[in-house]
Protein backbone atom coordinates (compact mmCIF):
# COMPACT_ATOMS: atom_id res chain seq x y z
CA UNK A 1 0.00 0.00 0.00
CA UNK A 2 1.41 3.38 -0.93
CA UNK A 3 1.61 5.69 2.20
CA UNK A 4 1.42 9.78 1.15
CA UNK A 5 4.62 11.33 1.08
CA UNK A 6 4.79 14.05 4.02
CA UNK A 7 6.23 17.62 2.73
CA UNK A 8 6.88 20.30 5.09
CA UNK A 9 3.75 23.15 4.94
CA UNK A 10 5.43 26.28 3.11
CA UNK A 11 3.13 28.19 4.95
CA UNK A 12 4.62 27.93 8.71
CA UNK A 13 6.35 31.28 7.66
CA UNK A 14 3.42 32.66 9.83
CA UNK A 15 4.63 30.98 12.50
CA UNK A 16 5.86 33.02 15.62
CA UNK A 17 8.98 34.11 15.98
CA UNK A 18 10.10 34.96 19.64
CA UNK A 19 13.11 34.94 20.07
CA UNK A 20 14.83 38.58 18.13
CA UNK A 21 18.76 39.25 18.49
CA UNK A 22 20.79 41.30 17.18
CA UNK A 23 24.22 41.97 16.94
CA UNK A 24 27.10 44.63 15.02
CA UNK A 25 26.16 47.42 13.49
CA UNK A 26 26.64 48.40 9.52
CA UNK A 27 27.40 45.90 6.93
CA UNK A 28 28.48 44.04 9.78
CA UNK A 29 25.15 44.01 11.41
CA UNK A 30 22.86 40.49 12.25
CA UNK A 31 19.28 40.35 12.64
CA UNK A 32 18.21 37.08 13.99
CA UNK A 33 14.27 35.80 14.36
CA UNK A 34 13.53 32.36 15.04
CA UNK A 35 11.03 30.21 16.91
CA UNK A 36 13.99 28.40 18.35
CA UNK A 37 16.24 30.07 21.20
CA UNK A 38 19.16 27.78 20.28
CA UNK A 39 19.07 28.46 16.69
CA UNK A 40 18.59 32.26 17.45
CA UNK A 41 21.43 32.31 19.79
CA UNK A 42 23.91 29.74 17.89
CA UNK A 43 23.27 32.20 14.42
CA UNK A 44 24.00 35.41 16.56
CA UNK A 45 27.44 34.03 18.48
CA UNK A 46 28.64 31.83 15.07
CA UNK A 47 28.22 34.78 12.48
CA UNK A 48 30.87 35.86 11.02
CA UNK A 49 30.71 38.81 8.72
CA UNK A 50 31.98 38.86 5.35
CA UNK A 51 31.93 42.52 4.08
CA UNK A 52 29.94 42.37 0.76
CA UNK A 53 28.65 45.38 -1.34
CA UNK A 54 24.91 44.10 -1.40
CA UNK A 55 24.94 43.49 2.52
CA UNK A 56 24.83 47.35 3.00
CA UNK A 57 22.68 47.25 6.11
CA UNK A 58 23.71 43.82 7.40
CA UNK A 59 21.77 40.34 7.41
CA UNK A 60 18.54 39.53 7.94
CA UNK A 61 17.65 35.75 8.86
CA UNK A 62 14.18 34.28 9.58
CA UNK A 63 14.65 30.77 10.65
CA UNK A 64 12.06 28.63 11.50
CA UNK A 65 12.33 24.83 13.36
CA UNK A 66 10.22 22.62 12.09
CA UNK A 67 9.26 20.51 15.02
CA UNK A 68 7.16 17.65 12.73
CA UNK A 69 8.30 14.45 12.31
CA UNK A 70 12.23 14.39 11.93
CA UNK A 71 13.77 12.38 9.01
CA UNK A 72 16.73 11.11 7.83
CA UNK A 73 19.46 13.45 7.02
CA UNK A 74 19.64 13.47 2.76
CA UNK A 75 22.44 15.04 0.75
CA UNK A 76 22.47 18.41 0.20
CA UNK A 77 21.97 20.83 -2.59
CA UNK A 78 22.32 24.69 -3.62
CA UNK A 79 20.92 25.89 -6.43
CA UNK A 80 21.30 29.48 -7.68
CA UNK A 81 19.49 31.93 -9.73
CA UNK A 82 20.06 35.47 -10.41
CA UNK A 83 20.15 37.35 -6.68
CA UNK A 84 18.95 33.82 -4.64
CA UNK A 85 20.76 30.82 -4.04
CA UNK A 86 18.25 27.91 -1.84
CA UNK A 87 19.90 25.04 0.50
CA UNK A 88 17.94 22.00 0.08
CA UNK A 89 18.34 18.88 2.01
CA UNK A 90 16.21 16.24 2.67
CA UNK A 91 12.26 17.12 3.00
CA UNK A 92 12.37 19.58 5.70
CA UNK A 93 15.32 21.97 5.38
CA UNK A 94 15.06 25.12 2.79
CA UNK A 95 17.19 27.99 3.82
CA UNK A 96 16.70 30.69 0.96
CA UNK A 97 19.22 33.20 0.53
CA UNK A 98 18.01 36.85 -1.26
CA UNK A 99 21.45 38.37 -1.82
CA UNK A 100 19.71 41.66 -2.73
CA UNK A 101 17.79 42.13 -0.26
CA UNK A 102 20.05 40.89 2.66
CA UNK A 103 17.59 38.18 3.72
CA UNK A 104 18.24 34.37 4.79
CA UNK A 105 14.91 32.75 5.04
CA UNK A 106 14.26 29.42 6.02
CA UNK A 107 12.60 26.22 7.44
CA UNK A 108 15.07 24.11 9.76
CA UNK A 109 14.52 20.50 10.04
CA UNK A 110 14.44 18.91 13.99
CA UNK A 111 17.30 16.79 12.89
CA UNK A 112 19.41 19.47 11.82
CA UNK A 113 21.70 20.34 14.74
CA UNK A 114 22.50 23.88 15.57
CA UNK A 115 26.28 23.89 14.89
CA UNK A 116 25.54 21.61 11.76
CA UNK A 117 23.32 24.48 10.42
CA UNK A 118 26.04 27.43 11.53
CA UNK A 119 29.09 25.45 10.56
CA UNK A 120 28.02 23.98 7.50
CA UNK A 121 24.63 25.15 5.87
CA UNK A 122 24.58 28.59 6.44
CA UNK A 123 28.15 29.25 5.37
CA UNK A 124 27.90 26.84 1.94
CA UNK A 125 24.53 29.32 1.62
CA UNK A 126 26.38 32.77 1.96
CA UNK A 127 29.65 31.66 0.44
CA UNK A 128 30.19 33.81 -2.84
CA UNK A 129 28.31 32.74 -5.60
CA UNK A 130 30.93 31.07 -8.27
CA UNK A 131 29.67 30.70 -12.71
CA UNK A 132 27.90 27.36 -11.78
CA UNK A 133 24.23 27.21 -11.36
CA UNK A 134 24.19 23.90 -8.90
CA UNK A 135 25.96 23.64 -6.38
Amino acid sequence: MNQPCWHPDLLRRFIAAPYIFLKGEGSNRIYVESNDLEIALGVRNSFISQPQENRADGLFCRLIRDTAHPVEEAEMSIITDGALRVLHQGQETVLIHDVERSELLGFVSSSVEVHTLVSSLIPALLKPQHDGRVD
